[in-house]
């Protein structure tokens, strides 16, 4: 992949020569011709990609000598090499965080393995994730698919440093060859009518998987409406939009949203409204607080089918199921972290043996008719699972005083960010 002859170059400079000889090499892999497939993860990889401070190249030297140069990383197997670069994408994710200016928070696993079983992968399964972030999503499902077509999974981001994680963790963790297409693309989806992340296969995709940024931080969604969408909101609505007006009849879809898209008016209680009439919105899966490491994120996921419209009108959806894995449950990534086993009940709940009209309502999941969400004012999905009539839950003691601690952290860092701004 690399000019032949550059790395021994590598191996031999140091100081200012390393930093000129590795900005160079970095330039020249990043302007690799996007025609040719051979060239495109190479130039997916290293585009706009920037060397260490110059006063680190001592450290970035010995890492070359000791580290690198000495082993043979051909011989080691690839699931080994994925297994490494998703380790330590989890353990860098607070300095991830901080730089992503979309406000994208890697997804835990245990919740992306429960998303693909509910949503019934299978190996003849053509699976995007059009805000795919580190990519895994996309391994999620390539693993579910037991699939022998690593391009099979393809996604898009509009942030160049997600694409460049993203195309290394999906090729260390598939073995696609690095002479293949870039299974990521630098792309703005919402600016897109079409689903397809791989324009040039001509496949639409079958199933969806989606946890779009939740916040800016300044950064405008998009500067243009489309002509196909019936509302323009923030990221969670677009996205959860674009899948509705663009997946074929028949595509199934997972899109992660906060609370305020669940309950929110404007374009939100637009979209909700439209998505019970054109989908069969099946699923609300209410997570437990704190599980992601943006401590301040609340999440839910909405499970649907795309459908053709009704000639008489009348919705798509039936019933929404509500899983409430929320109420008095508080994760940590750090000292209470969520499992696979901790969604077990919710999969088994979902699936019902295999036929979704055999879910039976528990304490924790029960069944709200789409006659009853489309008769309140602003089509409300905050929707509650395991309370009884007319009473308001606001969470355990440790919950509540759990969550207000997550916003006195986030309060502070931003305070702090402020103090060290001033002169």
């Amino acid at each position: 992949m690399a000019p032949e002859g550059t790395w021994p170059k590598l191996t031999d400079l140091s100081g200012d020569a390393l930093h000129s000889g590795l900005a160079e090499l970095m330039r020249e892999l990043g302007d690799q011709a996007p025609t040719r497939s051979d060239r495109q993860i190479a130039g997916m990889v290293f585009r706009d990609a920037q060397p260490w401070d110059l006063d680190r190249m001592a450290e970035l030297a010995k890492l070359i000598t000791e580290q690198i140069d000495p082993h043979q990383w051909r011989l080691i197997p690839q699931d080994e090499l994925g297994r490494a670069f998703s380790i330590m994408l989890r353990d860098c994710r607070e300095d991830i965080d901080r730089k992503i200016e979309t406000g994208q928070t890697l997804t835990p696993f245990p919740v992306l393995s429960a998303v693909v079983k509910v949503l019934g992968v299978r190996s003849d399964d053509i699976v995007i994730d059009p805000a795919c972030g580190t990519g895994s999503t996309l391994i999620a499902a390539y693993q579910a698919m037991q699939s022998i077509d690593p391009a099979a999974i393809a996604g898009a981001d509009l942030d160049a440093q997600m694409c460049r994680l993203a195309t290394m963790n999906i090729l260390l963790n598939t073995g696609r060859p690095f002479s293949d297409p870039a299974p990521v693309k630098l792309a703005d989806t919402l600016t897109r009518k079409v689903p397809v992340v791989r324009e040039d296969s001509g496949v639409l995709p079958t199933v969806a998987i989606c946890n779009p940024p939740f916040r800016s931080d300044g950064v405008v969604p998009n500067a243009t409406m489309r002509d196909d969408f019936l509302a323009y909101g923030d990221f969670p609505t677009n996205f959860l939009q674009h899948l509705m007006v663009t997946l074929k009849p028949g595509a199934r879809a997972a899109v992660f949203v906060p609370d305020g898209v669940l309950f929110g008016g404007g374009a939100a209680a637009t979209v909700r409204r439209a998505l019970l009439k054109n989908c069969d919105v099946h699923t609300l899966l209410r997570l437990p607080t704190g599980m992601f490491h943006r401590k301040s994120v609340k999440s839910n996921i909405l499970f649907f089918t795309k459908s053709t419209p009704k000639p008489n009108g009348q919705p798509v959806t039936r019933n929404l199921w509500v899983y409430d894995a929320h109420t008095g449950n508080h994760r940590t990534d750090t000292g209470n972290p969520i499992t696979e086993a901790d969604f077990d009940d919710f999969v088994d709940a979902c699936l019902a043996g295999g036929d979704i009209s055999n879910r039976t309502e528990s304490d924790r999941f029960r069944r709200y008719p789409v006659s009853d969400l489309l008769d309140h004012p602003n089509v409300t999905f905050d929707l509650k699972a395991n309370l009884a009539a007319g009473v308001e839950d606001f969470g355990s003691p440790k919950e509540i005083a759990s969550e207000i601690a997550d916003l006195l952290d986030t309060a502070a860092k931003h305070f702090r960010e402020v103090a060290e701004a001033l002169p």
